[in-house]
């Protein structure tokens, strides 16, 4: 995006794009499970999700799972609070793609 992640940020994102399928986050410090909450509240439309590199949690990829009926590739590189049974568990409703990549340093 070129700006800061927050939740800010996704609110304008979201009131100028509300039909966006595709979103990206990467190596940043300001997107935890709050704005993955956000993300799922606002960004229904969105089919692919990548995040790579961020503080959250299972947490945060429940409500993805939960918030996105229409996801269908999520991908979770060097997060480390998040676990590969939290992503399988937050897909089993449809039919997503779900690929977790380990922390460096777990």
């Amino acid at each position: 995006m070129g700006i800061p992640e927050t939740v800010g940020s996704f609110n304008v994102l979201a009131s100028n794009c509300p039909a966006l399928e595709r979103m990206a986050i990467c190596n940043t410090d300001t997107v935890g499970d709050s704005e993955l909450v956000f993300i799922a509240a606002k960004f229904t439309s969105l089919k692919k999700l990548c995040i790579k590199n961020c503080p959250i949690s299972d947490t945060g990829v429940k409500s993805v799972g939960e918030g996105c009926p229409s996801l269908v590739k999520l991908k979770v590189k060097r997060c480390r609070g998040v676990t590969k049974a939290s992503v399988c568990t937050a897909f089993l409703h449809n039919s997503c793609d779900a690929q977790l990549s380990p922390s460096r340093n777990v």
